[in-house]
């Protein structure tokens, strides 16, 4: 296992290869912990500097990353190699929500999607990653692709050229799914893409807020009031650090009690 304060180029580019990469995330006293598969051709993760990277956030059934993002901020995402040469890449980051009706987010996804695409249907956020430490380890666990699925290709004909395998790489048996763009097109032509939103990504499962704009499309006029409630839910969960600054208070009472006692005392 090695340790990085930032990101090394080579370790970048790699990570910008893969075809798909895992964010991980939870609450500060939630009992559920959100690990969530990414798909490159999807959200087009993007290196932005060497503490800096970012993907677009598409529309899902849930808003767990966006939830635990806007509460502490803690993030990881996660990289493993399906080829020859085994590596798993983390990176530790403290993660920021730029929501579709910011006037940052049109650049921002250009600026993901590095002219590869222009629109993404059921883009709701871009979530920026400021990463703190980088962690490579071996990654001897994970499965690989079986070479023989991109070493050739025998199972287009006789006739066919065979691809080099160098050229294709074990990266070669991964396609996008169409779902995703199929499924948010539609809502997008249909106009209830914001309703699903209000329906689904307006808290999480341990009822923490999530997407602002889903909130205020659910009806929340006052946001403020919903984040003062989850603050103090928050505070309340600290039991231990509640009942020690008590005993802490009441110690320090006595304390000063005695202490302007003392003038009195013959």
């Amino acid at each position: 296992m090695k340790l990085y304060p930032s990101l090394p180029d080579d370790l970048a580019a790699w990570a910008q290869r893969q075809p798909v990469f895992f964010t991980a995330s939870a609450a500060t006293h939630g009992r559920h912990i959100n690990v969530s598969p990414k798909g490159l051709t999807d959200t087009h993760l993007a290196v932005l500097d060497p503490n800096r990277c970012a993907y677009i956030d598409r529309t899902g059934s849930g808003c767990e990353t966006v939830a635990h993002a806007y509460e502490n901020g803690r993030l990881c995402l996660m990289f493993v190699s399906f080829g020859s040469a085994p590596r798993i890449l983390r990176l530790f980051c403290r993660a920021a929500v730029v929501e579709w009706d910011a006037p940052a987010f049109p650049d921002l996804v250009r600026s993901v999607a590095r002219g590869r695409r222009e629109a993404f249907d059921g883009a709701r956020a871009v979530v920026v990653c400021h990463i703190w430490e980088v962690q490579t380890s071996c990654g001897y666990g994970v499965p690989r692709v079986k070479r023989a699925l991109y070493a050739g290709r025998p199972d287009s004909g006789a006739d066919a050229p065979a691809t080099p395998a160098e050229e294709l790489g074990e990266l070669a048996v991964f396609e996008a799914r169409p779902t995703m763009d199929h499924w948010a097109s539609t809502k997008a032509q249909s106009n209830t893409l914001r309703e699903y939103q209000g329906a689904n990504n307006a808290e999480s499962i341990d009822g923490l807020p999530g997407l602002r704009a889903a909130r205020r499309g659910s009806g929340q006029r006052a946001l403020w009031v919903g984040d003062v409630k989850a603050r103090m839910r928050r505070i309340c969960a600290e039991t231990e650090a509640v009942a020690a600054g008590f005993v802490l208070a009441v110690v320090l009472y006595f304390i000063l009690a005695g202490v302007r006692m003392l003038p009195l005392l013959p």
